[in-house]
């Protein structure tokens, strides 16, 4: 495997040696500057061989009991499959989640299997996908997080999880939803993704929506509710469209994406949102020129972040860029 620290558009290009990594080797390497005037301090590209199975993959989940173990999946018209590989970029395994349907995968989290917290950990599935705003409901499943081989065995082929559904409507109407993050309590927290206008056509900031952990005790539909605000006002900007949220894993910061750019938000840890009147911090992330990059999630060390693309074999890019006093 080959790593590149990245200067596009007329910036330098380094060819640095070969690294085997397993999960956090490399940490103390950090890179200097990397996108001049973007707010992005340092980033490494990290070339993949990814399972040919994964040609849309939405979201960058990071593994808090398995670390190096990141967690992917297709988003709409595909099978119910997730897939892992690891931060080498190496293929390690697919999983098919029995009883699911993948109408619109766009989002993913993990969170506490239950309430309260237990040592085990789940991998949350929105199929919270809904272009249009015409979904009546949209469903979000929960499986144990699968358990990965040693590095090195053959990867499972398409074992079977049996998930948990849960089916969500919001206050108001339909939401189109790309960005999902859970909190320790279970709360599953969804952040609207396109441009919304209030009732004087004025843009609107991005919304977001909880879903209680108790929610997974009750039968038919649940009502989500209107929870808080971002000052990410979709639509304000080229690629200004929320397409992915990481909430990192001591709770105090969460990072939400767009097609170009990154904020990081200080997190109150009682209530799981961002602290009020505490702005967040942002890079630009468009010189990276992904195919069409989507996902985000947390680097083990606490302190950089994981950037994911749509396409077969896309590169993983790890970027550090300021974050906020926690």
């Amino acid at each position: 495997m080959t790593w590149t620290i990245l200067r596009k558009h007329h910036f330098y290009v380094w060819l640095l040696f070969a690294l085997p990594l397993s999960g956090c080797d490399w940490l103390q390497r950090t890179p200097h500057s990397a996108l001049d005037g973007s707010g992005v301090d340092s980033v490494f590209e990290i070339r993949t061989n990814l399972n040919k199975g994964l040609v849309e993959n939405s979201v960058g989940v990071t593994s808090v009991r398995q670390p190096g173990i990141i967690f992917g999946m297709n988003d709409s018209g595909h099978e119910p499959l997730v897939f892992a590989f690891d931060s080498n970029g190496t293929d390690r395994g697919i999983w098919l989640v029995d009883r699911a349907t993948n109408r619109d995968w766009e989002s993913a989290a993990l969170g506490p299997c239950a309430r309260p917290a237990t040592d085990s950990s789940c991998l949350y599935i929105g199929d919270t996908g809904d272009n249009d705003a015409r979904r009546p409901f949209v469903t979000i499943y929960r499986i144990r997080e699968p358990n990965l081989p040693p590095a090195g065995s053959s990867p499972p082929n398409a074992r079977t999880w049996t998930a948990e559904r849960l089916n969500v409507r919001y206050p108001d109407h339909p939401h189109d939803v790309e960005a999902m993050y859970v909190t320790p309590d279970g709360s599953v927290m969804l952040i609207t993704k396109r441009r919304l206008l209030d009732v004087s056509s004025r843009p609107r900031p991005a919304l977001v929506f909880q879903v209680p952990g108790l929610s997974w005790d009750s039968s038919g539909i649940v009502t989500a509710r209107l929870a808080d605000s971002l000052p990410i006002v979709p639509g304000s900007a080229p690629g200004r469209q929320v397409t992915d949220a990481a909430l990192s894993p001591d709770g105090k910061r969460l990072a939400v994406r767009t097609y170009g750019e990154v904020f990081v938000f200080a997190v109150d840890s009682t209530t799981g949102l961002p602290v009020q009147g505490t702005p967040p911090t942002s890079c630009t992330i468009l010189g990276l020129e992904e195919h069409q990059g989507e996902g985000i999630g947390w680097w083990w060390d606490g302190r950089r972040l994981l950037l994911t693309s749509e396409g077969k074999n896309e590169p993983l890019y790890v970027v550090s860029c300021t974050l906020p006093a926690s």
